[in-house]
C-alpha cells in the first residue's frame, strides 16, 4: 500500500484516514476523520480518532459544527493530548 500511495502522491490521512488537526491560534480547531464524540463539556471534549482519543481542553468550548468527516470546536483552547491506546 506504501508503494502505491507514494506513486500516486497521496496523502497519508487521507488512505488511512488517519485524524487531521487545524488549530487556529488558541480560538478554533477543525478535526477531520475522527470517529465519534465521547464527551463535551464546555471544559473538555473528548474525541475517539483511529489512533486512541484526542482530549481537547479549555474555557468555553463548544463544537460548532461537525459532519461524519470533520468537525470544528471553537473556545479558549488550552491543550490537546493525543491518548494513544486500544481503539473501540
Amino acid at each position: 500500500m506504501g508503494k502505491i500511495m507514494k506513486m500516486l502522491e497521496l496523502p497519508g490521512e487521507t488512505v488511512f484516514r488517519e485524524t487531521q488537526v487545524i488549530i487556529t491560534g488558541k480560538r478554533q480547531a477543525l478535526i477531520e476523520n475522527y470517529r465519534n464524540i465521547l464527551s463535551c463539556t464546555r471544559e473538555q471534549i473528548v474525541i475517539l480518532t483511529a489512533s486512541g482519543r484526542l482530549v481537547v481542553s479549555g474555557k468555553k468550548l463548544e463544537i460548532v459544527s461537525y459532519t461524519k468527516l470533520e468537525m470544528c470546536i471553537r473556545g479558549q483552547i488550552e491543550s490537546m493530548i493525543l491518548e494513544e491506546g486500544q481503539k473501540k
